[in-house]
């Protein structure tokens, strides 16, 4: 399979956006952070765009804060930024006094900017389960699907001190890191992850539904849908290419996914639910297209679901799974960017 910390960007002919993100949350269960790393060229163009993104989310309160920073790299820096090839070994300063650096046993940085500032200083005890969520290597090697996804580590555990808007937490944080590129963001999408739950603290979620643009953006996919869980020690993948259109999406809006999954053994019901963003803490994202389009993400890491695992044999429950620490992200194309900057209104 694809080297799941690769950069993609320098291999692309054209315009593309890559993400090398991070999320955790603490052990207490009232913070969670969102740490990206955001690469983009645009269409026809040469020049590469920086973006790192610091987004805090605060359970107690419902409030999340963002503080980012962005910068065009100059020749010399973006072949200094890839020569390693790697994410794992990647760093970059802004002209602003920003930074941060990535390696396999730590993430630091700092953000400091006229929106505010963050600071961050962690320390990586990796699992090094990785979960590609297409099942053929292919598919991320040709140009369809036009977005690609992997789960760079699906138990990934932080240990140190986080600062952003004013908020600081000290610690320890379970969460995950993901890597994501493409050509175009999805028309519609929702996507969902945990790995925090009450029944087995083994488990493992990921999956999405999406619509994509077809013939110059005239006509839309029905909804195409994947996943993958992981319990009792077992991963049940329902991520067939073939089937990935038959999956039943019951609702997707902005802030719930509903979906029945089925494969040739079993089948996954998933119900998961953000709540009212007046009450759960969730930020709202503007994302650049790389052929120039602005789209409005909204995520939040405290959404609630359940997953209910039958053996479509005889459709017998053979497991139930809760938690409160569901990653849920949404894009719906009928969302208007509500201004030119990186942070929105949820």
């Amino acid at each position: 399979m694809i080297d799941p910390v690769s950069f993609a960007l320098p291999e692309a002919r054209n315009g593309l956006y890559e993400s090398f993100y991070f999320r955790g949350t603490s052990t207490d269960g009232r913070h969670a952070f969102w740490l990206k790393h955001n690469l983009l060229r645009k269409n026809g163009q040469s020049t590469v765009v920086v973006e790192n993104a610091f987004v805090i989310f605060d359970r107690t309160t419902g409030e999340a804060e963002v503080v980012y920073d962005k910068e065009e790299l100059s020749k010399a820096a973006a072949a200094s930024f890839f020569r390693s090839g790697s994410w794992e070994q990647a760093s970059a300063n802004f002209s602003t006094g920003s930074f941060f650096s990535i390696s396999r046993e730590g993430l630091r940085g700092k953000l400091h900017t006229s929106r505010g500032t963050a600071q961050w200083d962690l320390v990586l005890n990796r699992s090094d389960e990785v979960l590609y969520q297409f099942a053929s290597d292919r598919l991320y090697r040709l140009p369809w699907p036009k977005k690609k996804i992997i789960t760079r580590d699906c138990f990934l555990r932080f240990s140190g001190r986080i600062s952003c808007a004013g908020i600081t937490v000290e610690g320890d944080f379970l969460g995950m890191n993901g890597h994501n590129w493409g050509t175009e963001h999805a028309h519609e999408y929702a996507y969902a992850d945990c790995n925090l739950f009450a029944e087995d603290a083994g488990a493992y979620f990921d999956g999405f539904s999406a619509k994509i643009a077809l013939a110059r953006g005239l006509v839309t996919s029905p909804y195409l849908s994947m996943c993958s869980l992981k319990t009792g020690g077992r991963w049940h993948h329902f991520n067939a290419i073939s089937a990935s259109w038959k999956q039943q999406v019951e609702a997707l809006d902005d802030y719930r996914w509903i979906v029945d999954f089925a494969n040739a053994t079993h089948r996954l019901e998933v119900h998961i639910n953000g709540q009212n963003p007046r009450i759960e803490p969730w930020v709202a994202l503007h994302y650049d297209h790389p052929g120039g389009a602005r789209a409005v993400v909204k995520n939040t890491k405290f959404a609630r679901g359940t997953l209910r695992l039958f053996d479509k044999k005889d459709d017998r429950l053979l497991q139930e799974l809760n938690s409160e620490f569901f990653e849920l992200e949404t894009l719906l194309p009928g969302n208007i960017p509500s201004g030119k900057g990186y942070a929105g209104i949820a």
